[in-house]
């Protein structure tokens, strides 16, 4: 765990057997009196924030959402800012590839779905409940025991066409035409199928692994080397790179590179 400022975060990892669900929680904390604003690195991995004390703010380019209970949010294919005020707390669940789609029986895809209650998504009131026994148990590794023992009772097995998406998400050839070809489907339905299962194409999933590889390299050269950087991660050139980072972080490579401090990745 780091502090900073009177700032804590950290992470809590799960259990071997809820790798493929989640990946590590995140948690935060403002024990300070003035607000602490941060970055939230786009993961492509929709999220489950909840939310204890005094009600964390999340910003949107048209608009403020104050977050008192808990919120869905995702998939985070850009850089999402957020604010804790004074005495504020949060912990994040972080959904690996379908998970969020086998909990909920859908994924959350553009701006119209990007904030969702959770209980609306299950026409019902189980995650006001668990909030408010989240609530009175104030320490996050406990809380994370009692998300992942709901989770258990609504988690549904993964269907046979995810099941060809996420064997197939690392291969070097086309994902698409890999899986429409061993499945017989047409490359349309596959297509389809990626937004359905997690709220996001097979292309946009390749342009934000590269740019995670180049944050990867970034955090870990004491001196960038941006040759290195443009070969490893298969960019064209330099402005391929910072048009990338202007995408998804609305800064440059090194802008980011001053500004690491502040942003954060929830999924660790």
């Amino acid at each position: 765990m780091e502090q900073q400022e009177k700032y804590l975060n950290g992470r809590i990892p799960v259990p071997a057997n809820w790798e493929e669900v989640f990946s590590p929680f995140y948690f935060a904390a403002n024990t300070g009196s003035t607000p602490i604003r941060k970055t939230l690195v786009p993961s492509f991995q929709t999220i489950l924030v909840f939310s204890f004390g005094s009600p964390a703010i999340v910003h949107l380019p048209d608009r403020d959402v104050s977050v008192s209970t808990s919120i869905a949010i995702g998939p985070l294919k850009t850089a999402l800012e957020y604010t804790l005020p004074p005495g504020n707390e949060i912990l994040v669940a972080n959904f690996k590839l379908d998970s969020f789609y086998r909990l909920f029986g859908q994924s959350l895809q553009g701006r119209g779905q990007y904030l969702k209650d959770p209980d609306a998504l299950v026409k019902g009131h189980c995650f006001s409940s668990l909030w408010t026994t989240l609530n009175s148990t104030p320490d996050n590794e406990k809380r994370v025991e009692l998300i992942l023992d709901m989770t258990a009772s609504y988690l549904r097995e993964r269907e046979n066409a995810s099941e060809d998406i996420i064997r197939n998400q690392d291969t070097p050839l086309n994902p698409i035409k890999v899986i429409a070809g061993e499945s017989g489907q047409s490359e349309r339905n596959v297509q389809l199928n990626y937004q359905k299962y997690l709220g996001f194409s097979a292309k946009e999933a390749h342009r934000h692994r590269r740019f995670l590889r180049a944050v990867e390299l970034l955090n870990n050269m004491g001196t960038p080397d941006w040759f290195e950087i443009i070969d490893e991660c298969g960019f064209y050139d330099q402005s391929h790179l910072i048009r990338d980072f202007n995408h998804y972080l609305g800064i440059s490579p090194t802008e980011y590179l001053r500004l690491r401090e502040d942003v954060c990745l929830a999924g660790g």
